[in-house]
């Protein structure tokens, strides 16, 4: 499964046209687009304040064909040991990072990011860049 990052969605948002190309490549392959609830909330808190109800209006339209993983037990088990080893490592990211990884390693599936240095340090992360 592909997980596209806050990033990768504001960038498809942005009219960038190899995302667009991606993500039409994945859904014609008939293959999952996902994400999780933290980056709708992060995509979404944002057109929220700049008030922008016409990307809101679209944000609701492309999600209706993303699957939208939310946080459990097992996430917050697997986020849990991902803070622990960033914390000794002396490598720590943000919470959220932490919960979006976490439930990309649950569900095996790989991330999509542009922030590749937020989540390099995830030993059990599939990661990758589409910029």
């Amino acid at each position: 499964m592909i997980f596209l990052d806050t990033n990768i969605i504001s960038y498809y948002f942005n009219s960038n046209e190899k995302i667009k190309e991606k993500i039409l490549e994945i859904i014609d392959n008939n293959e999952n687009i996902c994400t999780t609830v933290i980056n709708v909330y992060e995509i979404l808190k944002g057109l929220k304040w700049k008030n922008n109800q016409n990307k809101e209006k679209q944000l609701k339209e492309f999600l209706k064909d993303v699957v939208i993983f939310t946080i459990d037990d097992e996430v917050i088990n697997i986020a849990s040991e991902i803070y622990s080893e960033l914390r000794i490592s002396g490598k720590t990211i943000s919470d959220a990072d932490i919960l979006i990884a976490a439930i990309v390693i649950k569900n095996n599936g790989t991330l999509v990011s542009n922030n590749i240095r937020h989540y390099e340090n995830i030993k059990k992360l599939k990661l990758t860049n589409w910029i």
